[in-house]
C-alpha cells in the first residue's frame, strides 16, 4: 500500500489524522494485578509528523502525587502493513526506549513490546491498545508476563479539548 492510499478514509493514517488535537482525562495504573494503584489527570497533545506518516504523543500526569512526562510516537509502515511505535515516559521505562509493533483493530490499533526484568529475569510483554470514538481516546497497556498471563498496568481515557 502506497502512503497516499494510506491516508485514504478508512485507511491507516487516515485514522492516525483523526488522533490530532489536544486531550485531557483520567490515568489509571496498576503495579499488581487488579489492585489500582494510583488514579491522576493527564493532559497531552497528538501531533501529525512528517507530512502525516507519524504521530506524536505527548503526555503529562502524575504517579502518587511526583509529575510524569511521556512521549509515544506511532505510525503504520506500509511497506509491512503494520504500526510500529516507540514508547518512553519518566516512570516506567528508566532510560529504556521500547519498540513495538502490531495490527489494526475496530477503531484503533494494537501494538506488542517487550522490556527487560530490572531484577535480571526473563523480559516481560508490553501490549498498547489505542481505541478512539468520536472524541473520546482510550490508550490501554497490559502488561505480559514471561509465562504469558496479561494483567492491565495502564488505562488512559481522554476526551479532546475543543480547539
Amino acid at each position: 500500500m502506497s502512503f497516499e492510499n494510506s491516508k485514504q478514509r478508512g485507511s491507516p493514517h487516515h485514522f492516525l489524522a483523526q488522533l490530532a488535537g489536544n486531550w485531557k482525562g483520567i490515568s489509571k495504573l496498576w503495579l499488581e494485578p487488579e489492585k489500582l494503584a494510583d488514579e491522576s489527570p493527564l493532559v497531552g497533545t497528538i501531533q501529525l509528523l512528517l507530512e502525516g506518516r507519524f504521530v506524536l504523543y505527548l503526555y503529562q500526569g502524575s504517579i502518587e502525587g511526583e509529575p510524569q512526562h511521556g512521549m509515544f510516537t506511532f505510525g503504520y509502515n506500509t511497506t509491512l502493513e503494520q504500526y510500529e511505535a516507540s514508547w518512553v515516559d519518566t516512570f516506567h521505562n528508566n532510560t529504556a526506549i521500547m519498540f513495538c509493533v502490531g495490527k489494526a483493530k475496530d477503531n484503533g490499533f494494537f501494538v506488542l513490546g517487550s522490556y527487560p526484568d530490572p531484577t535480571g529475569g526473563p523480559d516481560w510483554g508490553w501490549c498498547t491498545e489505542v481505541e478512539l470514538s468520536g472524541d473520546n481516546l482510550t490508550i490501554t497497556a497490559y502488561n505480559i508476563s514471561p509465562e504469558g498471563g496479561e494483567a492491565k498496568a495502564v488505562e488512559t481515557k481522554l476526551t479532546r479539548i475543543p480547539k
